[in-house]
């Protein structure tokens, strides 16, 4: 699914149509499924995803997405390091950012530790440094999870909580 098809869902109030969008998870023999009640700004991730990003969910919305009780805010994603991933970041939040100049150039991008972007969607944010020091690590325990038809992959519940025990406390 392309982010325009994802974007297609919304009503012209940014809001998502009844049964627009849901979530699934399959893992472990079971398989979970969140309807109309999926955060909005989830779909940000989704939309990176759709437009080639290579990503993790971290963060509240991974927690929510594997069913955990939390408010999702913002969408986290650590993103895997690597010029050309960097330059499809640079091209993917271009397109959804709703100011185009608080996107940096993929040069500048490539060194920041964290990138924040506001999008019709809500917040993103875009944790460069996070990918180059734990994507590996973050990878192993992650699993996909189909968010309005596209595979984001999410980090496991025990590290997204660690990432946040150690962030927010």
């Amino acid at each position: 699914m392309t982010a325009t098809a994802i974007a297609s869902r919304r009503d012209g109030r940014g809001v998502l149509r009844p049964g627009a969008a849901t979530a699934s998870a399959v893992g472990g023999g079971s398989h979970a499924v969140a309807g109309p009640g999926l955060p909005v700004v989830v779909l940000a991730a989704a939309v990176l995803a759709a437009d080639g990003v290579s990503l993790l969910l971290v963060g509240s919305a991974a927690l929510w997405l594997r069913g955990e009780p939390v408010t999702v805010a913002d969408v986290d994603v650590v993103i895997e390091p690597g010029a050309q991933n960097v330059r499809c970041l640079h091209s993917a939040l271009a397109g959804v950012a709703l100011r185009r100049r608080d996107v940096p150039p993929p040069h500048r991008l490539a060194g920041l530790p964290i990138v924040t972007v506001a999008t019709s969607y809500g917040r993103v944010d875009c944790l460069l440094e996070r990918g180059r020091r734990d994507w590996e690590q973050l990878r192993q325990g992650a699993g996909p999870v189909a968010v309005a038809d596209v595979n984001v992959l999410v980090a496991s519940a025990d590290d997204a909580w660690a990432l946040r025990r150690r962030f927010k406390e």
